[in-house]
């Protein structure tokens, strides 16, 4: 059978995106494309979760989630990121640094039943694998779902009790798709976490960066529940790697917002590190820094002011007195 588009539907139309299609709508959940579809159709509107869970028949939380990765796709912003693909930070020199590789995208492919059921047969540990994350998600895997996590295993490298670590990790945070978890599973094989021991010590610093995050959002009064990617990179590097307290990054916040009137995490990484630099780890320190910032400019500022008057007065007896009838 044959399909064409119907005419009659472009009287009535609006823009989406065309990277949306070309680089994310293969492991796009079905939450994130209507939310993207509802925002571009409502593009004057405000972007309110709470309407457009009413309007699209999804829970807040997930047009919540949904609405963070479109940032992450760089086809929304907000508030607290303005800039949405934002660098990320470089670890300082006696920070630990993880060695990355750059891997592909997953591309799922359903496999045959053939295909399937051979590749349980040579390999029993990949048929408990389907069956123990059956059960951890509470759902039947499918065709498509299966070849996702062979993938992960096969082409990220990835051991089956490492994944099944990372599909509790994601299962946990309330983001068991498949989407987020190959998402995950590319990043975990570029960071090579192969082993029990490094699945774990990621997701103990990913679970530090959340509680971070929740404390800081807090304070800000950011509503996004969850960090992005990048955020997340920026928070594990000054929470764990620098060892800043979540007041210290809130102070670097509120600085930030001084200087440039805006939210940035890349200028906030400045402002953190240049306190790293100067062996600034409370708040009190900070202030007792800028204090005597101001005192060495005030002294300052006051010899400048005791140089020109000597100057001045110098200057002064040195002129011709002239007296009158002379």
């Amino acid at each position: 059978m044959a399909y064409s588009i119907n005419p009659a539907v472009f009287g009535s139309m609006f823009a989406v995106p065309s990277q949306v299609v070309d680089n994310n709508l293969k492991l796009a959940s079905a939450s994130q494309l209507k939310t993207l579809l509802w925002i571009f159709r409502h593009a004057s509107e405000p972007i309110d979760p709470a309407v457009i869970s009413k309007e699209i028949n999804y829970a807040e939380s997930d047009v919540c989630d949904a609405l963070v990765v479109l940032c992450e796709w760089g086809v929304i912003n907000s508030d607290s990121t303005p800039v949405v693909r934002i660098p990320l930070p470089e670890a300082p020199s006696d920070a630990p640094s993880m060695k990355k590789k750059d891997l592909p995208e997953l591309v799922p492919v359903k496999p045959t039943y053939e295909q399937v059921a051979a590749r349980c047969t040579e390999s029993p540990e990949i048929a408990h694998m389907f069956s123990d994350i059956e059960a951890l998600l509470g759902k039947t895997l499918g065709y498509d779902s299966q070849c996702i996590l062979l993938m992960i295993h096969d082409q990220y490298g990835l051991p089956v009790e490492v994944i099944y670590m990372l599909v509790s990790y994601c299962v946990s945070i309330g983001k068991g798709n498949l989407a987020y978890i190959s998402k995950v599973g590319k990043t975990w094989g570029e960071k090579e976490i192969d082993t029990i021991e490094k699945a774990d010590e990621q997701i103990k610093a990913l679970n530090l960066c959340i509680g971070v995050w929740k404390e800081f959002a807090s304070l800000a009064g950011i509503q996004n529940p969850r960090p992005t990617a990048s955020q997340s990179a920026y928070l594990n590097t000054w929470s764990v790697e620098l060892k800043f307290s979540v007041d210290m990054i809130y102070l670097a916040y509120e600085e930030t917002l001084d200087r440039s009137g805006k939210i940035s995490f890349a200028y906030m990484n400045k402002v953190l590190m240049s306190w790293h630099e100067k062996g600034l780890k409370t708040p009190e320190a900070v202030e007792k820094d800028k204090q005597a910032f101001r005192e060495k400019n005030q002294k300052k500022k006051e010899a400048d002011t005791s140089y020109d008057m000597s100057e001045f007065n110098r200057r002064a007896d040195s002129l011709p007195v002239y007296k009158k009838g002379v």
